[in-house]
């Protein structure tokens, strides 16, 4: 198995990170979000103009590759209303690459970040039906601590708000 290296995203970056989503979330979650919604969710958060706003708010990407090929990436953020949380916004490693160990490294990489921000717990959200990210969140410590659903253009975002306290 190929190396996975993890950096952080450039601004040139973004445009492999937009084109990972959409190899992404057609497979994840085309069989239980409507199409309608993850094609309206994929134009509003992942155009390379869409990716530079969220750099620009506070949002930090990282990127992993493997022989320099970006095969799955992280956005976190400090928590507005909680400044003992880091948000890990997004997480996505592409189906080819799943079960190898990336989505850990990059939990991983986020925990440290967290941790030298003075940080005590990572939180995400994820939706419902996904089963198989809320398997995966569990077996990286994170527990479910509440619902929530949150109307968005007519869809409502289902999901389980997750944490993980960090250790020091």
């Amino acid at each position: 198995m190929t190396r996975i290296t993890l950096s952080p995203a450039t601004e040139t970056d973004l445009a492999a990170i937009g084109q990972l989503a959409h190899d992404i979330w057609w497979p994840t979650y085309g069989h239980f979000i409507p199409h309608g919604q993850i094609s309206l969710m994929l134009e509003q958060s992942y155009t390379v103009d869409a990716l530079k706003h969220q750099t620009a708010t506070g949002g930090r990407f990282i990127l992993a590759r493997q022989a320099d090929v970006a095969v799955g990436f992280a956005e976190y953020r400090t928590k507005v209303k909680d400044e003992a949380v880091m948000r890990i916004e997004k997480l996505y490693v592409s189906p080819q690459n799943q079960g190898q160990g990336v989505g850990r490294q990059l939990i991983e990489f986020v925990s440290e970040q967290a941790r030298q921000s003075g940080k005590t717990h990572l939180e995400l959200n994820v939706n419902r039906r996904n089963v198989p990210a809320i398997g995966f969140y569990r077996r990286n410590g994170f527990i479910i601590v509440a619902e929530v659903d949150t109307p968005y253009h007519g869809y409502v975002l289902d999901d389980y708000v997750m944490q993980k306290r960090l250790s020091s």
